[in-house]
């Protein structure tokens, strides 16, 4: 029997850390989704860890746990970094549009 919230954690931090890849084709809109479901992740991770080990053993599930930790983690820096990214790109190809005149007719 695995602990509660161990096997919802790795699936949490496998879908975040998947989503993250997708954030430069949806201009940052699955930051949205991926940074709560990385920090869901860590947060049911460190949380069924926690049972595991006031459990002493008739629970299992660490492995899971800090699977969704780890992935968790990942997605929750990678998503920083790349929203980030988009919002520095979006921002200086807003302001190229103005620096170039448009013709008149």
């Amino acid at each position: 029997m695995d602990a509660p919230g161990a096997t919802a954690s790795m699936v949490c931090g496998i879908v975040s850390l998947a989503l993250v890849p997708f954030a430069c084709c949806t201009y940052g809109l699955t930051e949205l989704a991926s940074l709560p479901l990385g920090i869901v992740a860590v947060v049911l991770g460190f949380r069924a860890r926690g049972q595991i080990a006031q459990a002493q053993g008739t629970i299992g599930g660490s492995g899971k746990a800090v699977a969704g930790i780890v992935t968790g983690f990942v997605a929750i820096g990678l998503g920083l970094i790349v929203g980030i990214l988009v919002l520095i790109i979006g921002l200086s190809f807003a302001s190229l549009q103005n620096a170039f005149p448009s013709p008149t007719p």
